[in-house]
C-alpha cells in the first residue's frame, strides 16, 4: 500500500502549522524586562517629587483599604496623595477625615453640577490641578500597592527623556481565572507596543505622566464624549515615541481588587466603545486577531484531518493522516505550553494548561461581548445624552 501524494502534502502542512502557530502568540513575543533592571549607580539616582491622584465614586470601603497603603509609602523624595470624591459621599469623606492629620494628603470634591461630563475624567482633571508636582501618578481605589516600596520602584523609571511610565495592576488571586488570564494576555500586546517605541493604550489602572503636558494638551479634550476608558485615553493621547517606560518588575506592581462580573463586563464594554476614538489602533487589532486566527485555523484543519481519516479508514491514508494529526496536535500544544509557562509564572497568573484551554474560548467570549455592545443602549457609553 502506498500513501497518496495529497495526504503527504496535507500532513506536511499540518506539521508546519503545528510548529508555527504557537509562535503567533503574545507569550512568544514576550516583553523584555531589561528596561526594568537597574545597576547600583542607577538605584542611587535622585527621584522626582510625585503627586498621586486617586478618584473615588461611592467606594469608601475600598478607599479605606487603599489610602493607608499610599500614605505609608517609603519614598526618598517628597510626595502627596490627592483624592477626589463626590460632594455627596459622606462615607468617603469620613475616611479622609481619619487621615487628615497627614500633611501629604489633600482632598477635594466634585461639583454636583457636572451632569454631562465624565465624573471619572473630571475627577482626574481636578486631581491634576491640585497636584503640586509635575510627575503625577494616576490610579484608582480598586488597586492596592504591593508594598511600601511601590512608589519608589515606579518613580525610578522617571527621567528627562521620558514623559510616561506604564505600571501594572494585576487582578488578585480571588478573581476568576479567566479575568486574570485575559487581562494579562491583552496587557502583553500593550506593553510590547510601548517597548517597540510607541505606546498605544493600556488595560491597567496605574500610569505616570507629566502635569505640564496634560494641561498643554488640554487634558481629556477630544474624548470627553466617552464616559470611561480614562486610562486608555491618557496613554493614547499623551504617549510620545520612544518616551514610555515600563514598570513591570514585581516591586512596582499593584494588586487589583476582585471585580464583580458586572464591573468587569462594563469595563470591557467601555473599552470596546473607546476604540472608536483611539488613534493607532490598527497594529493592535491586526496582531490580536491574527494570533487568534492562526490558532483557530490550525485547530480547524486538525479537526478536518481527523474527520477525513475516519472516512478513509481502514485504508493506510486514513491511518497515517489520523495518527499524524493527533501527534502534531499534541506537539503543537506542548510547544505552546512551554512558551506560555515562563510568562505566566513571571506574572503569577494561571496554569499554562488552563491558559491554553481559555485561548480556545477567547474568540467566542469576544463575540458575546461584541454582541452585548451592539445591542446595548449607546447612551450608556457617552456623557452628552442628547
Amino acid at each position: 500500500m502506498i500513501i497518496s501524494l495529497q495526504i503527504l502534502i496535507f500532513t506536511a502542512v499540518l506539521l508546519v502549522l503545528a510548529l508555527a502557530t504557537p509562535l503567533f502568540s503574545p507569550f512568544f513575543r514576550r516583553v523584555s524586562v531589561d528596561d526594568t533592571r537597574r545597576d547600583d549607580d542607577e538605584k542611587e539616582k535622585t527621584l522626582p517629587p510625585v503627586s498621586i491622584v486617586l478618584t473615588d465614586h461611592d467606594s469608601s470601603y475600598h478607599l479605606a483599604k487603599v489610602l493607608p497603603k499610599l500614605l505609608e509609602q517609603k519614598y526618598s523624595a517628597d510626595f502627596q496623595v490627592v483624592v477626589v470624591i463626590d460632594r455627596s459621599d459622606s462615607d468617603s469623606e469620613d475616611v479622609l477625615k481619619r487621615h487628615s492629620a497627614d500633611k501629604r494628603l489633600y482632598y477635594t470634591m466634585l461639583p454636583d453640577t457636572s451632569r454631562y461630563l465624565s465624573r471619572k475624567k473630571l475627577g482626574i482633571t481636578l486631581g491634576m490641578r491640585a497636584a503640586k508636582h509635575d510627575w503625577v501618578l494616576v490610579t484608582d481605589v480598586h488597586s492596592v500597592p504591593s508594598s511600601d516600596q511601590w512608589l519608589e520602584n515606579m518613580a525610578r523609571h522617571c527621567s528627562e527623556d521620558r514623559n510616561m511610565v506604564l505600571g501594572m495592576s494585576l487582578y488578585d488571586e480571588e478573581s476568576p481565572a479567566y479575568f486574570r488570564y485575559e487581562q494579562l494576555r491583552t496587557m502583553l500586546y500593550y506593553l510590547r507596543m510601548a517597548q517597540r517605541g510607541m505606546a498605544f493604550s493600556t488595560n491597567q489602572t496605574v500610569i505616570m505622566l507629566r502635569k505640564s503636558e496634560f494641561f498643554e494638551g488640554n487634558g481629556f479634550r477630544g474624548n470627553l464624549e466617552f464616559t470611561r476608558a480614562e486610562f486608555e485615553f491618557l496613554v493614547n493621547k499623551f504617549a510620545k515615541e520612544d518616551a514610555s517606560a515600563l514598570a513591570i518588575e514585581p516591586e512596582a506592581w499593584m494588586t487589583a481588587i476582585k471585580p464583580s462580573v458586572k464591573r468587569w463586563r462594563m469595563k470591557k464594554l467601555y473599552a470596546i466603545d473607546a476604540f472608536r476614538g483611539m488613534r493607532r489602533s490598527f497594529k493592535f487589532r491586526m496582531a490580536y486577531h491574527l494570533d487568534l486566527a492562526a490558532m483557530h485555523l490550525y485547530n480547524l484543519l486538525t479537526l478536518a484531518a481527523v474527520i477525513m481519516a475516519v472516512i478513509m479508514l481502514p485504508a493506510l491514508d486514513g491511518i497515517v493522516l489520523g495518527v499524524a494529526a493527533a501527534l502534531f496536535w499534541i506537539v503543537s500544544n506542548v510547544e505552546r505550553y512551554f512558551i506560555y509557562r515562563p510568562v505566566l509564572r513571571s506574572f503569577s497568573c494561571v496554569n499554562p494548561v488552563i491558559a491554553i484551554l481559555m485561548d480556545w474560548t477567547l474568540t467566542f467570549r469576544n463575540i458575546i461581548l461584541r454582541l452585548r455592545y451592539i445591542f446595548s443602549d449607546k447612551n450608556d457609553f457617552i456623557t452628552h445624552k442628547l
